[in-house]
């Protein structure tokens, strides 16, 4: 599980498609994601890593909210990278 970097707030309404298509700019310059959280059987990579991830594995990552932050679920072979 990783943290979702935070999105700034923005006055302007916008649809929902536009906010799909600014998500997706948006993933493309997260390029060290902090690990929140990992599986029982995962052994590689420690909560606190940074690491890569494909940007369609983001774009297609379970969102959930943890205390207030939201984070994202992706399988170990999406990440590509690990700091």
């Amino acid at each position: 599980m990783l943290n979702r970097p935070e999105e700034k707030k923005s006055n302007i309404e916008i649809s929902d498609a536009q906010q799909r298509e600014l998500d997706m700019q948006l993933m493309k310059q997260w390029t060290k994601l902090t690990v929140f959280e990992v599986g029982d059987e995962v052994d590689t990579i420690n909560a606190g890593d940074k690491v890569y991830v494909y940007v369609n594995s983001l774009a297609n990552a379970e969102v959930l909210e943890v205390d207030g932050s939201k984070k994202m679920i992706v399988s170990l072979p999406e990440i590509v990278v690990v700091w």
